[in-house]
């Protein structure tokens, strides 16, 4: 006996879905709420583990706080002299016969910053007796909200219409983006030169 296929049946939903915090509240309040204890669960397992390996750990984080301190520090420098050299090009930290000087300066504050940053790290993780106290919470807390509050400061210093037919944008190097001009080939060479 043959089976008849079927007609997908097509889900018509209720109402249109809606945009905004409401229906993202509406949405994906339950499944936080579900997912809140597990998470709890794993963090406390890792902090346990922390804890009981605190003398390997303390290297890895101060190593792990250097790098982003480097990395941190080096892009909020790159944007604060580049805010700099939009809105005051005329001073004379942004003047072309200083940068060297700047470059090799600001490169000693970021090195030093980011090697006190490690080190109060990894002495704040000498005992985990005295863990958790309030200023290495706020330390924590300060440090994560850096990069955001720096993002946000930055995002509102570019000028309107970067990147959009406005302000002609060029690339850390100095070259316009799009990469380096193809080399020349035999056709483009037999091509003629336009006159200005």
């Amino acid at each position: 006996m043959p089976f008849r296929r079927r007609k997908p049946s097509e889900f018509v939903t209720a109402e249109p879905e809606r945009k905004g915090v409401g229906a993202f509240l509406k949405r994906w309040t339950i499944p936080i709420i579900g997912a809140l204890t597990p998470t709890a669960l794993i963090v406390v397992n890792i902090a346990v583990f922390i804890v009981k390996n605190l003398t390997e750990f303390r290297w890895t984080i101060s190593i792990l706080a250097f790098v982003s301190g480097l990395m941190l520090n080096s892009w909020a420098g790159l944007n604060i002299y580049r805010m700099l050299q939009q809105r005051r090009p005329d001073h004379a930290i942004v003047s072309e016969r200083n940068q060297e000087i700047v470059l090799v300066l600001g490169m000693a504050v970021i090195i030093i910053a980011a090697f006190l940053t490690a080190l109060f790290c990894y002495l704040g993780l000498s005992d985990y007796g005295h863990l958790p106290n309030g200023l290495t919470f706020f330390t924590g807390v300060l440090s994560a909200a850096v990069p955001i509050l720096l993002r946000a400061a930055f995002h509102r210093g570019v000028p309107r219409g970067r990147g959009r037919g406005g302000s002609r944008v060029a690339t850390v190097s100095g070259l316009p983006p799009g990469g380096t001009p193809l080399p020349p080939t035999s056709a483009s060479m037999h091509q003629p030169i336009p006159r200005r």
